[in-house]
């Protein structure tokens, strides 16, 4: 009987309960902003109807998919089903506070609209956004940087995003560690990563010893292929580790690497699997000499190099592959170049992505290949080439992504703009004759990412000032050659030289382009207004001897107008246009003067240097200079040659310190010289610091005038001097400086000398 009442009562219970599923009326609470006809289609409960857990929960997932709201409930109240919400509040305003190493437009572009202005605010935003802020200090060199978010309420459900930002000072590089590095020293390693470690000495250069993760994986990959352009293919650098220091503000870096076996070039070989292209035809292009240390550049650039050729001709899907077959045993490296077919495709598309400055006409003129080209591997390859050199991205990446049909792809240029294209420079100049000067420069490489390039200088010292602009478009007008301007104007008081004072103002258009790879060609039109006046009389008084002296003077100074143009060639083929070691340049200028002014002339220069390493260290370079002028009409001094005082030539000597003088001891220049330089190039420090030291030998003569001899000390003898230089040509001022010790060993008597220079770069 007990057990009866006990089955009823439950089976009451059950029947109560069901009845009550069953509701009247739903009812929304808390809503403000949002208006309850907005969200009929997320009810999935019907008054007068049953309701059940799976219709609670499908409108709980349709009400919050809405994203208006933070918090939501539902539950019965009688026979009503009631639906509470909490309406995400809006955000008024977000602030930044503390950060003055990230701008307020640097953190706004961060967080990336994602809590904004006028927004719904989302709690699970912020923590996306705190990440993002830590990545964004660490790439700044901030690794202790701490970002805390505050929200202040507002009324009218509104709320302030206040990010405080705790920076903290930078994190430095104490010390840099290389394990398991065999082959090469840890300084050789030092100079060819961009993570330097902290050093007084490297004030000029701050940020280069923060430690910033971004620059790791640059530095493993420069690494890397350091050892696998040096004989070891299989080199690798198996980890890294950065572990912070007691004072938590530097860090111990350590890379560990594992160097592998030195290989050589066993041999090589050119295989053609496209029947219509002979092997042979090629074979030429492979320079690879048997027994070389394996150098994967090298290997590399042989393949580039066949893919140009095969490329001019005339077969554009066409394609070179490398393939390396290793002998461990005996550490060799066959290598195999292979010609292959690929399909035929075409461009249908260009697209570039990631510049934010730079002007995609810009870009796209450095391009080898078209809408519409056919999909030439080598063209492509060319154009990520052009693109690094003209030094305007960090990064550039080509994509290929499938065009509208399967023979049509799209090409994708990535690029990444460099953050700074512009350059202050310093410059000192110090001499034993001249005195002390030097100078200060802004260079602008890609001025409003336009590519041309704006440059001013001033230049000044006790006896000298001097000014110029310089805007140069290196694609003018979008053709292939490059126009500038110069506009410019000096005061030199050249009392040690000739007892006078020049002042110019001058304009100066011109051209250049490239004729092949190597060979250069500017044409340059100066027209320039001078006045050179003396700064003191002869004492010579009367007779023969006074009249031909006012003769000089009438002839050598006072009011002129120069219209130059000259046509210069350079053909360099060197290993490198920063510091060669190998290689030769050739050099040949011809200038004309007299289209326009009262100054007439034709002055040729010729100029030859060839480097060649003697060592691993030490380089050696032959200089050799030669000129003639023909004179026609009022040239004057300025016009002709002198050597001496420059740092470059003839070293030792004064400016003009070799060459004619007058009976007062000017220098007048001739109409002849010639120089012949020897030296030695060894460095003195790591390649990072760029201090280098030169033993020079130095021959020459400057002569030739039209002038009486009896007012003239003239004479083509051979001068020669001797002497040391210290280059350093990574300074902290922007341009390299030389420190230059001379010394005669042959002079004439009316030759000047001079012992210390401090100029530019030799």
């Amino acid at each position: 009987m007990r057990m009866k009442n006990k089955i009823l009562g439950t089976m009451l219970l059950f029947f109560a309960d069901a009845a009550a599923q069953v509701i009247d009326d739903v009812v929304f609470e808390g809503l403000d902003r949002v208006e309850a006809a907005a969200l009929s289609d997320c009810i999935y409960l019907e008054p007068g109807k049953d309701f059940t857990d799976e219709a609670i929960d499908n409108t709980l997932k349709a009400l919050f998919k809405k994203g208006f709201f933070s918090d939501i409930k539902i539950f019965r109240r009688g026979n009503k089903l009631i639906v509470r919400c909490v309406e995400k509040p809006i955000v008024d305003r977000v602030t930044f506070e503390g950060n003055d190493a990230a701008s307020d437009d640097m953190m706004k572009n961060m967080i990336n609209k994602r809590i904004g202005e006028g927004r719904l605010f989302s709690l699970h935003l912020i923590k996306d956004i705190l990440y993002d802020a830590q990545m964004m200090y660490r790439a700044l060199g901030y690794n202790a940087a701490v970002v805390i978010p505050k929200l202040i309420k507002r009324r009218g459900n509104k709320i302030d995003v206040v990010f405080e930002i705790r920076e903290g000072a930078k994190t430095s590089v104490k010390k840099i560690l290389f394990i398991g590095n065999k082959s090469f020293s840890d300084d050789e390693l030092k100079d060819i990563i961009t993570t330097k470690e902290e050093k007084i000495w490297r004030f000029w250069d701050y940020d280069s010893h923060i430690f910033r993760e971004d620059r790791i994986d640059v530095d493993m990959d420069s690494i890397t292929s350091f050892y696998k352009n040096r004989g070891y293919p299989f080199f690798m650098v198996s980890s890294f580790a950065a572990e912070m220091d007691y004072d938590k503000k530097s860090n111990y870096c350590t890379f560990t690497m594992e160097e592998g076996s030195l290989y050589r070039i066993s041999g090589t070989r050119l295989i053609s699997d496209v029947p219509k292209i002979k092997a042979s035809d090629f074979e030429k292009f492979i320079m690879i000499e048997k027994g070389t240390e394996y150098n994967e550049w090298l290997i590399n650039a042989t393949r580039d190099d066949l893919r140009r050729h095969v490329a001019f001709a005339e077969n554009p899907f066409i394609d070179v592959i490398t393939k390396v077959d290793f002998d461990r045993k005996n550490y060799q490296a066959f290598v195999k170049y292979i010609i292959i077919e690929r399909p035929k495709a075409f461009i249908e598309r260009i697209e570039i992505v990631g510049n934010h400055r730079t002007l995609d006409r810009v870009i796209r003129r450095e391009f080898s290949v078209h809408e519409g080209d056919a999909l030439n591997v080598y063209k492509v390859q060319r154009t990520i080439e052009r693109l690094k050199a003209i030094g305007y991205f960090e990064e550039v990446e080509i994509s290929e992504e499938e065009g509208s049909t399967s023979d049509k792809k799209v090409l994708v240029i990535s690029v990444k703009e460099k953050e700074d294209t512009a350059q202050i420079r310093f410059g000192l100049n110090v001499s034993d004759a001249d005195g002390f000067g030097g100078f200060i420069g802004f260079v602008e490489h890609n001025l409003l990412g336009t590519g041309r390039v704006l440059s001013v200088d001033l230049h000044w010292m006790q006896k000298y000032f001097g000014g110029k602009v310089d805007i140069y478009d290196p694609r003018f007008m979008d053709q292939n050659f490059g126009a500038g301007i110069a506009i410019g104007g000096s005061s030199y008081d050249r009392k040690n030289i000739d007892r006078s004072v020049v002042k110019s103002v001058y304009v100066s258009p011109y051209v250049r382009y490239s004729i092949t790879e190597n060979l250069f060609h500017i044409i340059r039109y100066t027209m320039s207004r001078n006045n050179r006046t003396r700064k003191t009389t002869t004492t010579l008084v009367g007779g023969p001897l006074s009249t031909l002296i006012s003769r000089i003077v009438n002839i050598e100074y006072g009011k002129y107008t120069t219209g130059e143009i000259s046509s210069s060639l350079v053909y360099d083929k060197t290993d490198s246009s920063y510091n060669p070691r190998n290689g030769y340049e050739l050099s040949m200028v011809n200038s004309y003067a007299g289209i326009i002014g009262n100054v007439r002339y034709f002055k040729t220069e010729v100029g030859a240097k060839l480097y060649r390493p003697i060592s691993d260290k030490i380089t050696f370079i032959l200089d050799a200079n030669a000129g003639y002028l023909k004179e026609m009409q009022n040239t004057r001094g300025i016009h002709r040659f002198s050597l001496g005082g420059d740092g470059v030539n003839m070293r030792g000597f004064d400016s003009g310190g070799v060459g004619p003088r007058d009976i007062e001891e000017n220098s007048i220049g001739g109409t002849r010289y010639w120089t012949l330089s020897f030296m030695a190039k060894a460095p003195l420090s790591t390649k990072e610091v760029g201090i280098n030291g030169v033993a020079f030998l130095d021959f020459g003569s400057a002569w030739g005038t039209n002038y009486p001899k009896d007012l003239v000390d003239d004479s083509c003898a051979i001068r020669a001097s001797a002497g040391v230089a210290v280059e350093w040509t990574k300074s902290p001022f922007g341009v390299p400086l030389s420190f230059v010790f001379g010394f005669p060993l042959k002079k004439k008597s009316f030759d000047q000398k001079q012992t210390f220079t401090l100029t530019g770069l030799m």
